[in-house]
C-alpha cells in the first residue's frame, strides 16, 4: 500500500518535474553565460568557490538536458512504433487474399477481398497469413456457399449476396418457443440475384475453459460449417459492402 504513491510520484518527478527543472536551469545558464560576455572587464571576477558551484550547476544542467532528450527520443520512438502497428494491424484487417485459403468448410479463392478483426493481433511486423476473426468475404467470382450461389458473404448474422435468381430451401422459422423448425407452410423461396439470403448459424460447441485466453482455431480447423446454416429467407438489404482497403 505504500509503494504505489511513492512510485508514482518518483515517476512524476522523473518525467515531467526533472525536464522542467532543466529547462529552467538551462535558460539560468545561457542567460548568465550571455550577461557574463555583456559585462566582461566591468564586474568583479569569480571566485574559486564560484567558478566550482558554476561548473557543477551546469554539469547537472547538462545531465538534466540529457535525460530530457533521452525522454523526447523515446517518446518518438514509441509514437513511430505504435504508428507502425496500427497499420500492421490494419494491413492484415482489410486485404485481398493472394492465394487460396481453406476456412473451415470453405475454401476462399485467391482475389477474395477480406475483411476481419483479430484481437489477438498485436501489430507484429510479420505473420503468417490468417484469416482468424473472419468477419466479411467479397468473392472474385461466385462461389458455391451454403446450398447458395454467393458472392459475398458476412459471417456474423451469416448472410450471402447472391448471384443468380435461384430457389432456396429448406425454409426454416422460428416456432412458438423460439426454437427453429422447418417452415411447414413453404419449403423453399425462388430468391432474386442481388438479394441476401439469410441464416442462422447453429454455434460449435468448444471447450471454453481451455481456451480461454486463446486465439480461436484457424484454416481448416476454423469454427466455420456453412453446410449447418439453416435458411430464413431473403431480403432486398444488398450489396454486402466491405470498408475500403487501406492504401500502402
Amino acid at each position: 500500500m505504500i509503494f504505489a504513491p511513492i512510485l508514482s510520484l518518483l515517476g512524476l518527478f522523473v518525467l515531467f518535474v526533472l525536464p522542467l527543472l532543466g529547462m529552467v536551469s538551462t535558460i539560468l545558464l545561457v542567460g548568465g553565460i550571455v550577461a557574463r560576455r555583456v559585462t566582461r572587464g566591468k564586474g568583479h571576477p569569480l571566485s574559486r568557490k564560484a567558478r566550482t558551484w558554476l561548473w557543477a550547476f551546469g554539469s547537472l544542467t547538462f545531465a538534466v538536458d540529457l535525460w530530457t532528450g533521452i525522454l523526447i527520443y523515446d517518446v518518438i520512438y514509441l509514437n513511430r512504433e505504435i504508428h507502425q502497428q496500427t497499420l500492421n494491424r490494419a494491413a492484415r484487417q482489410d486485404f485481398v487474399l493472394e492465394r487460396d485459403f481453406q476456412y473451415g468448410e470453405l475454401l476462399i479463392p485467391a482475389g477474395s477481398q477480406i475483411h476481419r478483426y483479430d484481437p489477438f493481433d498485436n501489430g507484429e511486423k510479420d505473420l503468417p497469413l490468417a484469416l482468424r476473426g473472419l468477419s466479411a468475404v467479397h468473392f472474385p467470382h461466385p462461389v458455391q456457399l451454403a446450398g447458395v450461389s454467393a458472392i459475398a458473404m458476412e459471417v456474423f448474422p451469416a448472410r450471402l449476396e447472391l448471384t443468380t435468381d435461384q430457389t432456396i430451401g429448406p425454409l426454416f422459422t422460428y416456432g412458438p418457443n423460439g426454437e427453429l423448425v422447418r417452415d411447414n407452410q413453404r419449403a423453399t423461396i425462388a430468391c432474386k440475384q442481388g438479394q441476401v439470403a439469410r441464416f442462422n448459424a447453429p454455434l460449435i460447441p468448444y471447450d471454453v475453459v481451455a481456451e480461454f485466453a486463446k486465439p480461436e482455431p484457424d484454416g481448416p480447423a476454423a469454427r466455420f460449417k456453412p453446410s449447418q446454416w439453416q435458411f430464413l429467407g431473403c431480403e432486398d438489404d444488398g450489396p454486402i459492402e466491405l470498408p475500403r482497403i487501406p492504401q500502402g
